[in-house]
């Protein structure tokens, strides 16, 4: 392997988080890597929530992490919504769980639409979701166009969005080029999208290359009332 070669080769599995396989072969081929380089990739994998992988990368090349370090990032993939990397790194350690955090993390998911995170932090907390924060999260869907996950919320605690929730999140389906969710979503609300939006919807997937939506946006269209 010429050095061009093992370079790609070093820096294909590094990026991958397999530090340790990296040093022993860098070693082997006689190229060692950089102190620098080392210490890079460690805040690559923690900055990419691969705690793991900086803990063992680390490890392979003698490099100590300090555990209020280690706990710092956990912080910060709680408190930037991370929720899966902060629950791994949580069992990676095996220290035990923030549970306030978590549950003020989830919380936050929640408030912004990320029904799935927040359930699962609310989960690792061993708590239940208050109806309230289900409630903002599926109008914060539906808000922004994500249809299921807004039926989803709702469904958790018994209720029925409202028909103007509905064409809300219709609307915003068209706008973003999402012709069938659209239509779903008017669907279930027992009303009509208009010709314009829905000519609008096919502009916007066209210019997505969107052929099949874009397609049956202009049916759809032609069906409808001004």
């Amino acid at each position: 392997m010429n050095d061009e070669k093992l370079t790609a080769y070093l820096k294909n599995i590094l990026e991958k988080g397999r530090m340790a396989e990296a040093i022993d072969l860098s070693k082997e081929m006689g190229a060692q890597l950089s102190e620098e380089e080392i210490n890079s990739y460690i805040f690559q994998y923690l900055d990419q929530g691969w705690l793991s992988k900086a803990v063992e990368g680390s490890k392979a090349a003698g490099v100590e992490l300090p555990d209020d370090m280690l706990f710092g990032w956990i912080d910060k993939y709680l408190e930037e919504g991370q929720i899966y990397s902060a629950i791994n790194a949580i069992k990676f350690l095996g220290v035990p769980l923030p549970k306030d955090s978590l549950i003020e993390a989830g919380r936050k998911c929640l408030l912004e639409g990320e029904l799935n995170k927040g359930l699962d932090a609310f989960k690792a907390a061993g708590e239940e979701v208050p109806e309230k924060e289900l409630l903002s999260c599926g109008n914060k869907c539906f808000e922004e166009g994500k249809l299921y996950p807004g039926l989803e919320a709702y469904e958790k605690v018994n209720k029925t969005p409202t028909d103007e929730l509905l064409t809300l999140c219709g609307d915003r389906c068209f706008e973003e080029g999402w012709t069938n969710r659209g239509l779903e979503s008017y669907e279930r609300s027992n009303m009509s999208p208009t010709k314009e939006k829905l000519l609008a919807c096919a502009s916007r997937c066209f210019m997505d290359k969107n052929q099949d939506e874009g397609r049956r946006a202009i049916v759809e269209a032609n069906k409808a009332r001004e």
